[in-house]
Formats: structure tokens, sequence, C-alpha cells
């Protein structure tokens, strides 16, 4: 056997023992014999063969070693033990577009603010509550408001022009989100971190 043929020979046993490595769980012991055969092919050509066919061996091995990592990588989340490793994707989409998608619906609606909005706080759009940021300045509670638009989570509202809104279920007692800032002791022109 021409040693250029025990060469090549131990390149691709060192190739296949890399791509392997990813997929049965050795420890590393493929993974430390794939460097053993790679060694020696390169340094078996430089040997045998001399120089220049050497150098070729070495320029594959570092040309090569990558792709095969790469294309193993690319295959492994598709084998029987990458599927139980890796997590699979959502089955009904992402939980944020899912949520984004239904949001859309908003935009038109009219409700009323539940807290004061600066510029985010909570409003009631048909019995339904939802975080938005008001548009133009801030928003009294129990003022109407109107969803003019919706970027992916974000829902944006501006004060209605006319008061065709329903009107919010009553204040809940023991809600403190429900309360003017003054009866629970907070004075709302006091800086708190001074």
């Amino acid at each position: 056997m021409p040693p250029i043929v025990l060469a090549l020979l131990l390149l691709i046993i060192g190739l296949t023992l890399i791509f392997l490595e990813l997929f049965i769980p050795s420890a590393g012991v493929l993974g430390f014999l794939a460097v053993v055969a790679l060694i020696g092919s390169v340094a078996y050509a430089y040997m045998k063969e001399g120089m220049a066919v050497g150098t070729i061996f070495l320029a594959a091995v570092v040309v090569l070693v990558p792709i095969a990592i790469g294309i193993a990588f690319r295959i492994w989340p598709h084998t029987p033990m990458g599927k139980r490793i890796l997590l699979g994707a959502p089955d009904r989409g992402d939980p944020d577009e899912i949520e984004a998608s239904s949001l859309i619906g908003l935009v038109g609606k009219r409700g009323i603010s539940t807290s004061l909005l600066l510029p985010s706080g909570v409003v009631e759009i048909e019995g339904e509550t939802y975080d938005v940021l008001a548009l133009g300045g801030a928003i009294d509670r129990g003022t109407a408001i109107e969803v003019v638009e919706v970027e992916g989570t974000r829902v944006f509202v501006v004060e209605a022009r006319d008061e065709e809104v329903p009107q919010a279920k009553p204040a809940d007692e023991d809600d403190p989100y429900s309360k003017p800032l003054e009866s629970l002791g907070i004075d709302p022109s006091e800086d708190p971190f001074a």
C-alpha cells in the first residue's frame, strides 16, 4: 500500500471519528482517537511523502475538521439523541407572537383607564384588563381611552374624544392600584429618591 493511501485513510478515519463523537456518547474517547488519527495522518504524510504533501494534509485537516463539525451540528438536532437532548420548538407557536396577534384586534376599540397612565398603566376594554402606554401625555384614572396602535405586545392608547365608552366595573376595595395615592399615604409630588 502506498504511504499516501495510509495517510489518506487516517485522515478519513479521523474526520469520521469527529463526526461520530457528536452522535455517540463516548466521554471524549472518540474525540481523542480522532485527534490521534488526524495528527498521525499529517505526521505520516510529512515523513513518507515530503514537505509538500504533508502541508497539503495539514491544510486539509485545518479546513475539513471545522466543516465536519459544522455538518454534524446541523444534522445532530434531527437525530434521536439530539431530539432527546435539545428542546423542541413550541407546538402552538411563540406565546409572544400569539399574544401580539390577539392584541392587533384592539386597535380602534375603546375602554376606560383603571389606573393613572404615566405613560404606562392599566386599562379595561370590553371587560378585560391590559397594560398599555399612553401617547401624548398622562391620562387620569377613569378617563375614556382609545387604542390607536399595537407594536408587538405593546398597546398604545390616547384619550378618547367622546364618551361612548363602557363603564368600568367598580373598583375593588382591597386593590391598592385602584386607590388614589393620597389615600395610601403617598405624596405624589415628593421625590422618593431624595
